[in-house]
C-alpha cells in the first residue's frame, strides 16, 4: 500500500480534508486495503470505517429494502449497525479500511470529525426507524419482478387467465416480437369479457388496453403513484431505455408501504372540486417537514414538492375543461424557472404558461384565457403564490402558439439584450406539466436547435452568467451582505445556486441538452462531451451542499414563522449560525464556483 497516495486521498475526501496533513498521514498508515468483486459481500461493524475508494457497493436494509448506494468517497461502519442489514459490492471496486482504535481516537481528539459522522449515523438511523422513506429512495426497478410475464396478442383470453392464475398476477403484457401492444388485466377480463357474455375464445387483441401509460424503471415510487393518481390505472408497464421490463401494479406499492403521507399525490387527483383540491393541498408543508425529519436530501426533496405541484396543476386543469367544457385545440401547460428544473424552495412562486395548436385569438384566446384564470387563481389558493413579475399563463404573452413561442426564443436568441438574457435564465428552463406532449416536444426541440446554432448567443448568455461571483474574499472570508431586514448573511440563492444553475445551462445549451435539471444536465453534459467528469463532479457537489443548507434552512424558517407567528422563508443565512465544518464546505462550493466560472469564461469568452 502506498500511504502517500491514501494520504492524498483522504486530503482531498471530506472531512478528513479539513484536519491536516498530520491527522491525514497517521490515518492513511492505519489504512489497509481491500479488493471486491461484484456480487460479494462486505463484512463490517467491528467499529472499523469502510471507505470506498472505487467502484460501486449497496447497502441494503433487513426489509430488503434498498437504503443507499456507496460510491468513491462514501463511508460504511461508522456506527452500530442494524440487524439484518448487509453491503454488497454491485461493481468491482478497492475500500480503504480504517481500523477501529485510530478511527475512535481521531473522533475523540476533533470534534468537527465526530460532528460529521454523528450527522450521518442519524440520517442511518431514519432509514431504519421511519420505514415509510422507502418511497423517497426506492425506485420502480427495485420492485420490478425479475422476468416479465407476457402474452402474444392472438392467444385467448382463456390462456391469459390461466396464465395469470399460474403466476399468481393481475395483468400481463401483451407483446409481438419484444414490442409493447398493450395490457390485459384481470378487471378487462371481468368488465370486457364476462361482462358482455364473450368466449373464452375471445382474442387478447380484443380485450387487451392498448397504448398504456408507461413508467421509466429509474422513476422513484413515488412519481409511480403520481402517475397512477392522475391516470387512475392500477398498472405501469415499466421501461428500461425504451424496452419493457416488466409491469409495476398499485399493490407492488401498498406492498412496499402500508400508508404514507406521500399518499397526498394520488388524493390530489381524486378531489371532485376545488374545494376539496385546497383541503388536499394544505398537507404540502406537513409533507416538506416529515421531509426533513427524514433526512431526505434537498435535491429529492424538491422533486417531491415539484411533482406534488405538478399534480395539484394537473386537477385543477382537469376540473376547468369539466367547467369550461373541452378545449378548442391541444395545448401544453408549461412550467419555467426552477419548478421546470424541479429544486425550487419553499418561497418559490409560480411561473407557467401555455403553448396551443392554434394562434390565440377569438374563441380560442378566450377559452384559454379562462382556463388560465381558473388554474393560476386555484394554484394560488393551494399555497403557490401569483408571479410578482407576471410570468404566469396568464399574461397573454404567455399563451401563444408554436409560431408564438419560436417567434419569442428567436428573438431572445438573435438579439441578446439584457432583458432577453434575463429572460433566457427562466424560459430557457421549460417542462411540460400536462396536455399534448408532441406539442411541447416540436417547441422544446426547435429551440435547443436554435440556441445551440448560434455562438454569439451563448457568449452573451456566458457573460451574464459571469456577472454574479461567490461571496469570497481575500484569504476565503465570506462577504457578508444585507436582507431586507437589514441582518447580515449570505444569500445562498442569488450568489450560490443559481450562478450553478446559469453556468451550467450555458454548457447544456451549446451541446444540445433536453434535460432541465442542473444535476441531470450535469450527468448528461458527461455523456455527451460537453464537460469533464471531474468539474461535473465538482459542480454538482457544490449544488447539493448549497441546496441542501438553503433546504435546512427553509425548514428552520418555517418552524420560526410557525412558532413566534412572524418572519419568511428566506434565501439569506447567517454562516455563524454554521458549524466550523459546514462553514469550510461553503466556502470550498463557492471556490469551485469560482473555479467553474473560470473555464466558462476560457470556453465561450476567449479574445474578449
Amino acid at each position: 500500500m502506498d500511504v502517500a497516495d491514501v494520504t492524498r486521498f483522504l486530503a482531498q475526501t471530506t472531512p478528513f480534508s479539513q484536519q491536516g496533513t498530520a491527522l491525514q498521514t497517521e490515518l492513511a498508515r492505519a489504512i489497509s486495503v481491500y479488493y471486491f468483486r461484484a456480487g460479494e459481500q462486505v463484512n463490517a461493524g467491528d467499529g472499523r470505517l469502510l471507505i470506498v475508494r472505487t467502484g460501486l457497493f449497496t447497502r441494503m436494509g433487513a426489509q430488503q429494502q434498498l437504503l443507499e448506494k456507496l460510491q468513491e468517497g462514501d463511508f460504511y461502519g461508522y456506527q452500530p449497525l442494524p440487524s439484518g442489514e448487509r453491503l454488497t459490492c454491485e461493481e468491482d471496486g478497492l475500500v480503504y479500511w480504517l481500523a477501529a482504535e485510530p478511527f475512535a481516537r481521531a473522533r475523540q481528539h476533533y470534534p468537527e470529525l465526530d460532528h460529521f459522522f454523528r450527522h450521518l449515523a442519524a440520517r442511518t438511523l431514519h432509514q431504519h426507524s421511519l420505514p415509510d422513506e422507502g418511497y423517497f429512495t426506492l425506485k420502480v426497478g427495485d420492485l420490478v419482478r425479475p422476468h416479465k410475464i407476457v402474452i402474444a396478442p392472438d392467444q385467448t383470453v382463456q390462456q391469459a387467465a390461466q396464465l395469470m392464475s399460474e403466476r399468481r398476477v393481475s395483468s400481463l403484457l401483451v407483446e409481438r416480437d419484444g414490442i409493447l401492444l398493450g395490457i390485459i388485466t384481470d378487471r378487462d377480463l371481468r368488465s370486457r369479457i364476462l361482462a358482455h357474455g364473450l368466449p373464452a375464445s375471445t382474442l387478447i387483441a380484443e380485450a387487451m388496453t392498448q397504448q398504456p401509460k408507461t413508467i421509466e424503471r429509474d422513476a422513484y415510487l413515488f412519481e409511480a403513484l403520481q402517475q397512477m393518481g392522475q391516470w387512475r390505472v392500477h398498472h405501469l408497464p415499466v421501461l428500461s431505455q425504451g424496452r419493457v421490463d416488466g409491469m409495476i401494479t398499485v399493490t407492488d406499492l401498498v406492498r412496499a408501504q402500508q400508508e404514507h403521507p406521500v399518499y397526498l399525490m394520488t388524493d390530489i387527483h381524486r378531489q371532485p372540486d376545488l374545494a376539496h383540491l385546497i383541503k388536499a393541498s394544505e398537507q404540502t408543508l406537513k409533507l416538506a417537514h416529515i421531509l426533513g425529519r427524514q433526512g431526505v436530501p434537498a435535491h429529492e426533496a424538491s422533486h417531491i414538492l415539484a411533482t406534488v405541484a405538478d399534480g395539484l396543476t394537473q386537477r385543477l386543469i382537469e376540473l376547468a375543461l369539466a367547467e369550461l367544457g373541452p378545449a378548442p385545440c391541444s395545448f401544453s401547460w408549461l412550467v419555467f424557472g426552477s419548478f421546470a428544473r424541479r429544486d425550487q424552495g419553499l418561497n418559490a412562486d409560480q411561473d407557467n404558461g401555455l403553448l396551443l395548436a392554434a394562434p390565440p385569438v377569438g374563441e380560442v384566446g378566450r377559452y384559454f384565457a379562462a382556463l388560465a384564470r381558473y388554474v393560476c387563481d386555484g394554484l394560488a389558493r393551494c399555497g403557490l403564490p401569483y408571479c410578482s413579475g407576471n410570468i404566469m399563463a396568464t399574461n397573454p404573452d404567455l399563451c401563444l402558439d408554436q409560431a408564438g413561442w419560436l417567434a419569442r426564443f428567436h428573438g431572445w436568441i438573435h438579439t441578446p439584450t439584457p432583458q432577453a438574457l434575463l429572460n433566457a435564465t427562466v424560459f430557457f428552463d421549460l417542462r411540460m406539466v400536462a396536455g399534448s406532449g408532441e406539442l411541447f416536444e416540436g417547441l422544446h426541440r426547435q429551440m435547443l436547435a436554435e440556441a445551440r446554432a448560434q455562438p454569439l448567443f451563448l457568449l452573451h448568455l456566458a457573460q451574464s452568467a459571469l456577472e454574479r461571483t461567490a461571496p469570497l474574499g481575500l484569504f476565503r472570508h465570506f462577504i457578508l451582505e444585507r436582507d431586507g431586514q437589514q441582518q447580515k448573511g449570505l444569500d445562498l440563492k442569488v450568489r450560490g445556486i443559481s450562478v450553478i444553475t446559469d453556468l451550467v445551462r450555458v454548457y447544456a445549451l451549446a451541446s444540445g441538452v433536453a434535460e432541465v435539471n442542473t444535476r441531470q444536465r450535469l450527468q448528461r453534459l458527461v455523456q455527451e462531451g460537453g464537460m469533464d467528469s471531474t468539474q461535473s463532479r465538482n459542480l454538482c457537489d457544490a449544488f447539493d451542499l448549497l441546496a441542501q443548507l438553503r433546504w435546512e434552512h427553509h425548514l428552520a424558517c418555517q418552524d420560526k414563522m410557525a412558532t413566534e407567528g412572524e418572519g419568511q422563508v428566506s434565501n439569506h443565512l447567517d454562516p455563524a449560525t454554521l458549524s466550523g465544518l459546514q462553514r469550510h464546505q461553503l466556502k470550498d462550493c463557492f471556490m469551485v464556483i469560482n473555479e467553474g466560472q473560470s473555464l466558462l469564461k476560457y470556453r465561450f469568452c476567449r479574445g474578449l
